[in-house]
């Protein structure tokens, strides 16, 4: 974000992978992330609606959390039909962890070799395996109009020390290493698709942290790749970025029929979709990266929101993606510019600049995150709601213990707004460390959700709960697209020199990783379970904030306001 001032691993056309998996621009979640999506993890919520005077507490919530050789999945007994057309609403009661439903032995599926070392997850890779398979079965031809054709060379599961060689794609073997760099790929030449299942992987490191429903998310992306050489996809000149979002599509399809309860094999829980989202978030491309690069995947905005479209809307709308593909946001950085040399990432402090090797004339035009933030998010609601709009303020505190005012209300766990008064009071040293963790926007997605809600009171919004809660995310995704440039240098709408000195004084710009660092919150602050309606779930916020980014104020109104 900026005021108005590892290489990709290789990918081919026959070769497919998960993820630059060892590119990403920071390690494994933070342990925020880990606290909010992990499987024991205690998970914090606040109400969308006012409380009685006083501070705001966040009530604790405990949180419950490839091919199929064809005589082994005839074995298995398919009593429920998928469907391509998935229903409305979230079933009852909402899972909180994965169940497997039909025993599978990984090595009836995969080809383990003689050493592989025993994992938590075997027994869900198996059945997702099986599952995944069962799935393209019934839907392949509903939506391709042909009959599916399994997996014909098998599944490989990769780890040091594995005796025998693994099967090359394009070259006699595959070695550990190069399988270590992709995480998982698909392989034209041969039909067959290979994980890596090393103690030091980034999926066994993902499924400790997250759990096993971090596998299924990969292997059903590779079978998404499995498709596109069925329907000969992967023998057109078809920018990867544009197959990547396809299989992130089929992936979250398969997801979504397994979480409806639509799967005799398995069957998915709220601990394992916000698992997915973590694992999208894990294998974006690196921030300043361009998705046209050769091997570009997309950020974890264009990732999640691919993932999303095929989890709610299903198969048939994935297979639309290669000819309209979903919206891509710009995740490069100017060249040369400050905002390149922070990384993307707008001081707290502008005597962080010194540190940098910055002048001094530099440092005293420089304008902090907290203040242009709020300047700017004053002018955004002045320009498109009313120029009598209430500006809102800003009061960082050391701790929000003694906060107290008439209807106070919590925004996520760390900060307070203060309607009556216009204020938003925020714990600093709190916010300070997500800052530092996370990136700047973590302090603009508590900003835009404050300055949201005090929008809905002077529209005089009806919407209430979750409704509201999620109208505020709406919002906040309307202000995100407003500073965010459809083009690299490109400027936003608000942008102006009003003194002539050739240089723009007002409005801001968002910078690449703004975008998924609002993801990361709508994860970390999101209820526990589709069904606990006080905030939104994770999947509902970062729907919420995407239709705000892409449609607007106005897209916002239409579908959440009361």
């Amino acid at each position: 974000m900026r005021p108005c001032t590892p290489t990709l691993p290789r990918v081919t056309s026959r070769r497919r992978g998960v993820a630059g998996a060892r590119a990403l621009a920071g390690t494994l979640a933070i342990a925020a992330l880990v606290a909010a999506c992990g499987v024991d993890a205690d998970v914090r919520t606040v109400t969308a609606d006012p409380t009685e005077g006083g501070s705001v507490s966040a009530p604790e919530t405990s949180q419950p959390v490839d091919t199929v050789p064809d005589d082994t999945a005839t074995d298995v007994e398919l009593t429920t039909p998928s469907s391509t057309t998935p229903p409305t609403t979230a079933p009852e009661p909402v899972v909180g962890e994965p169940q497997i439903l039909v025993d599978v032995d990984i090595a009836d599926v995969v080809d383990v070799g003689d050493d592989k070392p025993a994992r938590e997850q075997d027994a869900f890779v198996a059945a997702a395996l099986v599952d995944i398979e069962r799935w393209w079965g019934d839907v392949y031809p509903e939506v391709y109009g042909e009959e599916w054709e399994p997996l014909g060379g098998g599944v490989y599961a990769g780890y040091p020390g594995r005796d025998g060689e693994l099967p090359g794609c394009g070259e006699p073997e595959t070695s550990y290493p190069d399988l270590n760099s992709f995480a998982a790929f698909y392989c034209q030449l041969g039909d067959f698709m290979m994980y890596d299942d090393g103690d030091d992987s980034l999926l066994t490191a993902l499924t400790d942290s997250f759990g096993p429903a971090v596998m299924g998310v990969v292997l059903s992306h590779e079978y998404g790749h499995a498709i596109q050489a069925r329907i000969g996809a992967l023998d057109e000149f078809i920018a990867t970025i544009y197959t990547e979002q396809q299989a992130d599509c089929f992936s979250g399809a398969w997801a979504g029929q397994a979480y409806r309860g639509e799967s005799p094999i398995l069957r998915l829980g709220d601990a394992d979709v916000r698992a997915g989202l973590v694992a999208m978030l894990e294998v974006r491309d690196p921030v300043g990266t361009s998705q046209f690069a050769d091997g570009g995947h997309g950020s974890a905005f264009d990732r999640v929101g691919a993932f999303q479209e095929g989890f709610s809307s299903g198969p048939a709308r994935c297979a639309e993606l290669l000819d309209e593909p979903l919206t891509l946001m710009p995740n490069e950085f100017q060249q040369q510019s400050l905002d390149e040399v922070l990384g993307g990432n707008a001081p707290y402090d502008c005597e962080e600049l010194r540190d940098l090797g910055a002048t001094e004339e530099t440092i005293a035009n420089c304008v902090p995150a907290p203040t242009f933030l709020a300047e700017d998010l004053n002018d955004f609601w002045n320009t498109y709601l009313d120029a009598d709009f209430p500006d809102l303020t800003v009061e960082p505190a050391d701790s929000l213990d003694d906060v107290a005012c008439e209807g106070a209300m919590g925004i996520a766990q760390d900060a307070i707004l203060c309607p009556d008064d216009q204020v938003l009071v925020y714990d600093e040293p709190d916010v300070l460390g997500l800052y530092r963790e996370f990136g700047d926007f973590t302090l603009g997605y508590f900003y835009g959700v404050a300055w949201a809600e005090i929008a809905q009171r002077y529209e005089g919004s009806g919407a209430t709960g979750e409704q509201r809660a999620l109208l505020n995310d709406c919002y906040t995704g309307a202000w995100t697209g407003d500073i965010t440039p459809t083009t690299v240098g490109g400027t936003t709408p608000r942008q102006r020199d009003t003194d002539g000195d050739g240089l723009f004084d007002t409005g801001i710009s968002s910078s690449p990783g703004d975008l998924d660092e609002a993801i990361r919150m709508a994860i970390l602050v999101g209820d526990p379970g589709e069904n606990a309606d006080v905030v939104g779930s994770p999947f509902e916020k970062i729907a919420a904030f995407r239709v705000g980014v892409l449609g607007g104020l106005d897209a916002c109104r239409a579908q959440f306001d009361a």
